[in-house]
């Protein structure tokens, strides 16, 4: 194998290697993405438990009040 042809290959391999780390900065961004969008659902999620527990325990505390009453 010439210089010339190994100067060639190192320069392909160089390209090649550059386009692969590109394609993973774009999965990355690609990711974070997703995972802030994740993030967003977890939170509303969080929000609707909380109000759904807060039915409920109201809903246990009334039934408790209507039988002190009785």
């Amino acid at each position: 194998m010439s210089a010339g042809e190994r100067a060639l290959n190192a320069v392909k391999t160089i390209f090649t290697l550059k386009e692969q780390v590109d394609g993973l900065g774009r999965d990355i961004a690609a990711m974070n993405t997703r995972v802030s969008r994740l993030a967003e659902a977890h939170g509303e999620l969080r929000d609707r438990v909380s109000r759904l527990e807060g039915i409920i325990e109201g809903a246990a505390m009334a039934a408790r009040q209507r039988r002190i009453e009785e």
